[in-house]
């Protein structure tokens, strides 16, 4: 249960609208246990080019494996109580800042020879919408990230705990069978 609790935060502590619909990745583990694998980012953090998807959202009890598993209260309990510990460690503030700065200099001169590369490429990819959410430097994008995460994080500190109004049992009557 821990891998899906896990798998369950990182996706919507991002955002990640994929996730439960198109880039949903199940495996079984050597001990014959079903994990589900993190990946796929690219549209997160409000980076869905259709879409604008703020940091004031819940998504992901509304997807379907989460939607059957928010309604378990021993589920959501874990969820919560799991949020609480890591908004302590790697999902703090201090900790995503660090680390986005941190990793981007261990990057250095590679983000600008990555974007040289890709560059025609990029050019040709359809813009976000609303088109004010386009970005027109590295500067700007890795602003807005970290912009983003605070403030979601910050949202989920204050709403995240209504996880709880999923698994209450006035809601799943018709699941008690």
């Amino acid at each position: 249960m821990d891998n899906f609790v896990d798998y369950y935060l990182i996706n919507e502590f991002t955002v990640n609208v994929d996730m439960g619909y198109y880039s949903h990745y199940l495996y079984k583990d050597l001990e014959g246990k079903y994990k589900l694998a993190v990946w796929d980012f690219n549209n997160t953090c409000d980076n869905y080019i259709e879409d604008r998807f703020p940091p004031e959202t819940l998504e992901m009890a509304s997807r379907p494996l989460y939607y059957m598993l928010t309604k378990h209260e021993g589920f959501a309990q874990r969820v919560l109580a799991r949020y609480d510990a890591l908004r302590q460690t790697v999902l703090s503030e201090e900790y995503l800042m660090t680390y986005i700065d941190d990793t981007l200099a261990f990057l250095g001169p590679a983000v600008e020879r990555n974007n040289r590369r890709w560059q025609e490429l990029m050019t040709q990819w359809a813009p976000l919408e609303p088109a004010e959410r386009n970005l027109y430097s590295h500067e700007e994008a890795v602003e807005q990230l970290k912009t983003w995460l605070c403030e979601r994080g910050r949202w989920l500190d204050e709403n995240f705990h209504t996880l709880q109004q999923y698994s209450h049992p006035s809601r799943n009557k018709a699941y008690d069978h």
